[in-house]
């Protein structure tokens, strides 16, 4: 194909071909964002501490990618045919992450998005935990987002152009008393993420972007450490993980300093601009209790250690059949 042709294409689809590196890619809004690129014909390079997960992710993206002349053909743009590949590290671990990037650039010679996904929840009194649950979170929700982003920036203006991007939390605009270890992670991604968008400023083609999900229907409750004594939800009205999906892939086409995604996590954005203590003060109390489902909880299934069950999309907190095919249509859609 000519080189004109090419540019062409890819300036009608941007990520068409783009190597997009996604941490925490085997549950929830990370599994969603590995689907959502790889029907965008990009590269995912999946990142995750699970390689049996990460395989099965791999195998969904396969399936996912429009490939018109079979798996093993020439990709038709000048881009790869490879749909997706894993790599299995621990975020909060510098080595591993070096090794992700060195992985990602060796194959395909480049990094153009990189998507810091990776988290996970502890729940209860502050002091009900153990400090080996504390050190952690903060070492996958806060030490891990910023290796990557070290390591994703350096790559960046190695290059020429990338684009980073964070996934905090509307929780790193209100507080939720019943998680305040999280909370306070998401605190520092945000942080980060914005001192990060003004530090790169004036650096040709790499930009920075914070995605602010409000509740979203991930497994994520039902593997966090939780210390409260009843089982855990999802803060209803929940979105679907393809929601956030969508501003993902919408971000690395059009960057975006920060997005809030989702009804709920909009309407507190809204009220934290306009009447910032009182939006914090009915928040954090509303948060906390429909947090908390009525039934007693079980036990933490392993909390924060590691999960020995089934990783998926969707935790399955929306209620109603209709509403949760039409919240990820939609997403899919989006995204699209």
């Amino acid at each position: 194909m000519r080189l004109r042709d090419l540019r062409r294409r890819r300036a009608r689809d941007p990520l068409r071909g783009a190597v997009v590196v996604i941490t925490g890619a085997t549950s929830g809004v990370g599994r969603a964002t590995a689907h959502a690129f790889a029907r965008r014909r990009a590269i995912p390079v999946l990142v995750a501490r699970d390689r049996a997960a990460l395989d099965a992710v791999v195998l969904e993206c396969s399936r996912l990618r429009p490939s018109p002349g079979g798996a093993d053909a020439p990709d038709g743009d000048g881009g790869s045919a490879v749909a997706a590949i894993a790599v299995a590290g621990d975020v909060g671990v510098a080595d591993d992450v070096e090794r992700i990037r060195a992985t990602a650039v060796e194959r395909f010679g480049r990094i153009d998005v990189w998507v810091n996904g990776a988290g996970i929840l502890t729940a209860g009194v502050l002091g009900d935990e153990s400090t080996a649950e504390v050190e952690r979170l903060v070492q996958t929700n806060v030490l891990g987002t910023a290796l990557c982003s070290r390591t994703a920036l350096t790559q960046f203006r190695r290059q020429g152009g990338g684009t980073l991007i964070n996934i905090a939390s509307v929780l790193g605009l209100v507080p939720n008393p019943l998680v305040p270890v999280y909370t306070m992670s998401k605190f520092a991604v945000r942080g980060l993420s914005l001192s990060l968008h003004q530090m790169t400023a004036t650096w040709p083609g790499v930009r920075v972007c914070a995605i602010l999900p409000g509740p979203v229907d991930t497994p994520i409750f039902e593997r966090a450490g939780n210390h409260t004594g009843r089982a855990l939800r999802a803060i209803p009205p929940a979105c679907a993980p393809e929601r956030v999906a969508a501003a993902i892939v919408a971000r690395a086409e059009r960057p975006k300093r920060e997005t809030i995604v989702g009804a709920a996590g909009k309407a507190i954005g809204l009220g934290n601009r306009f009447a910032p203590t009182f939006t914090a003060r009915v928040v954090g109390r509303a948060s906390a209790e429909l947090l908390l489902r009525p039934e007693p909880a079980a036990d933490t299934r392993g909390g924060t250690f590691g999960w020995s069950g089934e990783t998926h999309v969707h935790g399955g907190w929306r209620r109603g059949r209709h509403r949760r095919r039409a919240g990820e249509a939609i997403g899919r859609w989006q995204a699209r």
